[in-house]
């Protein structure tokens, strides 16, 4: 079963409370000497035997699920004028605690439609992606137009999906003054209660105002709190989402998932092991190669390192590791594979012999997306 189909399910299942985000494309990434903070995890899909199981091929982790509150404030009390000052105070609150809850109501509403486009922008954007993912499991030409050109789609979708986000932020933005507000007036409803001149009827009235802020600064707060919660979410998502195009475009030029040229030692638990040798790797890489965008301008830094390092030793030992995150996809360990035989061919045109570079794979939870680090020794 396809992967859009996979996701529809899971969408179906629970009811449009999936809460699906988005992300704008770019990322910043690059080459370095050191080893630099790191970038988003990848996102990806699970194998294909694994789609087919029913999941919709995503975990409740990689798919964020919505608030599904409808925030509706109690209708307010009723009172008569009692002609004194503390009488009018009240017809004063009253009148203030019915203008924050038509904004209560306002908001609630634009939460709503944002979360509707959220999830309709989801599924469409999940259509390409799967569409993209099926070919690529069956093989398709290395750089096919076609297939980038719905990946430009898919990153449209992205974009949309980032804009819903701004547009929670704002909302969040305007519900924390509404709550300011709240708190405010409940306050000014307490201290009304000490202003001389009242009559037992105030005193009445006063009571059920104060009950009635109370409820309203509640419902207020846990509005708030939900906004919060899904652009947190949002925002998580919006980073895997980066890395897992940012991955899929490097299938997209292989032309397939797999990696089919130099073979790679796989290692467990972030050890790397070599043939031959029990050592594992440590301390600061010479270079690191980030793929967290698509085009990394890699060779310049790459061949000014290998230079100096032969420089210094012309005997040096190179061990070239493809490093992907430790809870990324299939995908995501493939394009390091792919990264790391293309820096493999890379240095052996620099004119570094093939047997002076020993090849591995990791997966890391230091990481958050694919990159190829290079150690000498």
């Amino acid at each position: 079963m396809y992967f859009f189909n996979k996701v529809l399910y899971s969408m179906t299942k629970s009811a449009l409370k999936m809460y699906l985000s988005a992300v704008s494309m770019f990322l910043i990434s690059g080459c370095t000497y050191s080893s630099d903070a790191l970038f988003p995890s990848l996102f990806g899909s699970d194998a294909q035997e694994e789609m087919a199981a029913g999941d919709g091929g995503f975990s409740d982790e990689a798919v964020p699920a919505l608030g599904s509150t409808n925030f509706e404030p109690l209708e307010i009390s009723e009172g008569g004028n009692t002609g004194t000052f503390v009488g009018q105070k009240v017809a004063t609150f009253r009148s203030e605690l019915a203008q924050l809850q038509a904004s209560i109501r306002n908001n609630n509403a634009q939460l709503q439609q944002i979360r509707g486009s959220v999830i309709n922008n989801a599924l469409q954007y999940h259509k390409v992606i799967g569409m993209i993912e099926a070919k690529l499991q069956v093989g398709t030409t290395p750089g096919n137009p076609q297939m980038f050109g719905m990946l430009q789609s898919a990153q449209s979708n992205i974009q949309t999906m980032n804009a819903n986000t701004i547009a929670l932020s704002q909302l969040s933005t305007r519900v924390q003054s509404d709550a300011a507000n709240t708190t405010y007036l409940a306050d000014s409803i307490k201290a009304a209660y000490g202003i001389s001149g009242a009559v037992d009827e105030d005193h009445r009235q006063l009571r059920i105002l104060e009950n009635e802020a109370t409820q309203t600064s509640i419902l207020i707060n846990s509005l708030l709190t939900e906004i919060n919660s899904d652009i947190s979410r949002q925002q998580q998502y919006i980073e895997t989402a980066k890395n897992y195009i940012v991955d899929l475009s490097s299938a997209i030029k292989a032309g397939s998932y797999g990696v089919d040229n130099a073979p790679l030692t796989p290692v467990k638990n972030s050890a790397v092991s070599f043939s031959g040798s029990k050592a594992g790797i440590s301390g600061k890489p010479l270079f690191v190669a980030k793929f967290n965008k698509s085009n990394v301008k890699y060779k310049d830094g790459l061949k000014r390192a290998v230079s100096s390092a032969v420089s210094k030793k012309p005997g040096v030992m190179f061990d070239v590791v493809a490093v992907s995150p430790a809870k990324g996809s299939q995908l995501s360990a493939a394009a390091a594979k792919n990264n790391a035989t293309q820096i493999f061919q890379d240095m052996i045109e620099m004119g570094v012999g093939a047997e002076k570079i020993n090849l591995s794979a990791k997966t890391s939870g230091d990481v958050t997306s694919s990159e190829v680090q290079i150690f000498v020794k």
